[in-house]
């Protein structure tokens, strides 16, 4: 069998529903509140088989609120909550309350993980910290997330000021490291951030990743642990490379479209948009300006060491510019192909630089499966981006969407500590649930 054939064949998301769950028989308690990094890891665990629990307030979590622009809703709840609802069951509690507190503490008895995102310190002040929960289950794993951590001085001075992902942006020096050249002048050289949640959902991949290695602790000695987690440091952990040259004197202004190091490694205006290309070595800036019908570059950047250094970058990418800028993505991309065909030394690679539109539009990606259609009794034709990873034999799955606040009390609250329908109306009326 062509391995391309067998990939599909081991890795295909349609036949998910025949195979293992990862994390079958975990069960995940998700206190957090307004929290996009929690909501992303506890998703995670949710898709590998975890039974996870989304504890609301009574109101509900404000996330439910929040979609793109304000406009676009389904049966009342936005987009950026509804996706990271897939596989949950979700119930209410006031946390505020002695009565609630003292439910939790007999779920969590009953209980793997613990995700929260109170102020640190909150949870311990209300006896419902790591250090109390843990006298309840020893092998409780317990994953904090918040904007300064759980210690040290502005942990302390700003523990009621909420995570956020731009605080992640900038307290981590992504946003000053990552603006354009000096010389390109304001606005385009003022500090700048992608129009998505990186910070939130790195800080959740960190989380979800701790608690994988928790339970592999967990499975040797019997212990479980607390893992405390910013979006700040999960985005310092990546740019760590942006920082190394502030060790050494050397401050970064700004350096895009360049490459702190490499070059070439950039996107460039071509005939029909933009495409990145890349170059790096001698042999690979070699076939990159041979294919753009440049070869003299190679003799006024012959090494390495000529192309590196940010000047030489600045004036090097210029020069690419002006000869890539005749070319078509496709043109740029048989050539690449052709290239590596023929056996020839060197590697130039181009990726078109794509609309969220046009990879809406792009049957590759269909036929990859990186988007789906959802569809069950309530929602019709709803878009999912669906997760990146593909496990042979323990894949991910989204079973469902879309839980109303609180609609699984009965099943939860029934299955877990035995209470009847009479009992949750009573704690309705008092404000716990």
């Amino acid at each position: 069998m062509d391995w391309r054939e067998y990939a599909r064949m081991i890795t295909n998301p349609e036949e998910a529903k025949f195979k293992d769950d990862a994390l079958d028989g975990l069960r995940v308690l998700d206190v957090s509140v307004a929290s996009p990094s929690a909501m992303f890891a506890s998703s995670i665990l949710a898709e590998l088989g975890a039974e996870v629990i989304k504890i609301e307030p009574p109101d509900g979590d404000p996330l439910r609120e929040v979609t793109p622009f304000g406009e676009f809703y389904f049966r009342n709840t936005g987009l950026d909550f509804l996706i990271e609802t897939r596989n949950k069951m979700f119930i209410t509690l006031n946390l505020e309350k002695e009565e609630g507190r003292e439910l939790l503490k007999k779920m969590v008895s009953r209980a793997d993980v613990l995700i929260e995102s109170f102020p640190p310190g909150w949870m311990d002040e209300n006896e419902l910290g790591y250090r109390q929960l843990r006298e309840i289950n020893p092998g409780l794993i317990y994953l904090a997330f918040s904007s300064h951590g759980q210690f040290g001085p502005r942990a302390r001075e700003f523990a009621n000021i909420p995570d956020s992902n731009l605080l992640g942006l900038a307290e981590s020096g992504y946003m000053y490291m990552t603006k354009e050249l000096p010389e390109a002048g304001e606005p385009y050289n003022l500090p700048t951030a992608p129009g998505f949640w990186m910070a939130y959902h790195y800080a959740g991949m960190w989380g979800a990743c701790g608690v994988l290695l928790a339970l592999i602790y967990r499975a040797r000695t019997g212990e479980g642990q607390m893992i405390d987690v910013t979006s700040t440091e999960a985005i310092n952990k990546i740019g760590m490379h942006l920082i190394f040259p502030h060790a050494f004197n050397e401050p970064l202004e700004g350096f895009l479209p360049l490459d702190s190091g490499v070059f070439s490694y950039a996107f460039y205006e071509i005939k029909d948009g933009y495409a990145f290309a890349s170059g790096y070595t001698d042999a690979n800036f070699k076939a990159l300006v041979t294919q753009i019908e440049a070869e003299h570059l190679m003799e006024k950047y012959p090494t390495v060491f000529d192309r590196i250094p940010l000047e030489k970058q600045k004036q090097a990418y210029r020069d690419v510019q002006n000869a890539i800028k005749k070319f078509t993505f496709r043109e740029l991309a048989e050539r690449m192909v052709r290239w590596k065909d023929e056996g020839r030394e060197g590697v130039a690679i181009y990726a078109k630089v794509m609309t969220p539109r046009e990879v809406l539009e792009d049957g590759f990606w269909w036929d990859k499966y990186l988007f789906r259609i959802y569809r069950d009794a309530k929602y019709q034709n709803l878009l999912v981006p669906v997760t990146p990873w593909r496990l042979s034999k323990t894949p991910y799955k989204l079973k469902w969407l879309g839980k109303e606040k609180g609609e699984n009390n009965y099943l939860v609250y029934h299955n877990l500590l035995g209470l009847g329908r009479e009992d949750l109306e009573d704690l309705r009326k008092a404000g716990i649930i």
